[in-house]
């Protein structure tokens, strides 16, 4: 983990409109400055070798360290919902939840230079689209695609770059669709264009769901491709599988890494599980 400190006013709105269409916009004046690691103690002396300083470690930057400054920022986002279904219910009209239609969002971010003594100054536009497609009673399948580009990058500092939803530990926290399993946390952040994609998809049998004692416990399988395309990370991608709703609660994960087609690493990872990790993701 690295951290810096922040001093901040966030102002944000969020609007939606006709049930298709959410316009959001989102403001931050902060005050930033570097952390340092002051204490060097570790239980067992082997470990103080591991320790490592607060600043993050980033393949296009020789130093990731900034100097106290002044950020004034801002963000229009968009996300519309063309092909949404709704039902009736009590005369009223209600969106099918889990997504009946693909969601199309479209972010423009924008650093302010010189209002309010702010000191950086950059522009960076993204577009996605995530969707879950039903197959019937085989399965689901989730999938997420974002692709952006920094149109101005004159003054940035390291937390204004992109930075992806990386792991780098047993466990893993985030929505399983739209995060990573085995990618550094900072190494490939950008301030260029990227590329992501993240394919989830949720057996109703699979391996071990033809036995009938697994699907009675409410188990259920996946397999999961995510893909990174970054001006250093190069064709970063994972494959793997998982065993989900292990006692209604967790999953198992196995991932694979390869980059530009050359085997990287492996990694067992533990999570909540999928249908859970993806309702708290979708509120």
């Amino acid at each position: 983990m690295k951290i810096f400190e922040r001093d901040f006013i966030d102002l944000s709105y969020q609007k939606t409109l006709k049930s298709k269409f959410t316009f959001a916009s989102s403001w931050s004046l902060a005050k930033r400055q570097e952390l340092f690691n002051l204490n060097e103690y570790a239980l067992y002396k082997k470990d103080r070798a591991r320790l490592t300083s607060n600043a993050p470690v980033n393949a296009a930057l020789s130093s990731t360290a900034f100097a106290d400054h002044t950020a004034f920022t801002g963000r229009l986002g968009f996300e519309g919902r063309p092909w949404q279904k709704f039902y009736l219910h009590n005369g009223q009209k209600h969106p099918i939840e889990n997504r009946s239609s693909p969601v199309f969002s479209l972010d423009y971010v924008k650093g302010f230079s010189g209002i309010f003594g702010s000191n950086v100054s950059y522009d960076l536009l993204e577009v996605g689209i995530r969707d879950r497609i039903r197959l019937g009673i085989r399965g689901r399948l989730d999938f997420a695609l974002r692709a952006g580009k920094f149109l101005n990058t004159k003054s940035m500092y390291f937390m204004d770059y992109k930075h992806f939803a990386g792991n780098l530990t047993a466990f893993v926290t985030a929505d399983p669709v739209g995060s990573f399993r085995l990618l550094d946390y900072y190494k490939y952040s950008t301030n260029d264009k990227y590329f992501s994609a993240n394919i989830h998809y949720n057996f109703r049998k699979f391996l071990f769901t033809h036995i009938t004692k697994f699907r009675l416990l409410g188990m259920s399988e996946s397999l999961f491709a995510n893909y990174l395309a970054a001006p250093y990370s190069g064709n970063f991608t994972e494959l793997g599988y998982g065993l989900n709703d292990i006692l209604r609660l967790f999953r198992l994960e196995f991932a694979t890494s390869f980059q530009n087609g050359r085997y990287v690493g492996y990694g067992i990872r533990i999570g909540v599980s999928a249908s859970l990790a993806s309702h708290f993701s979708d509120k």
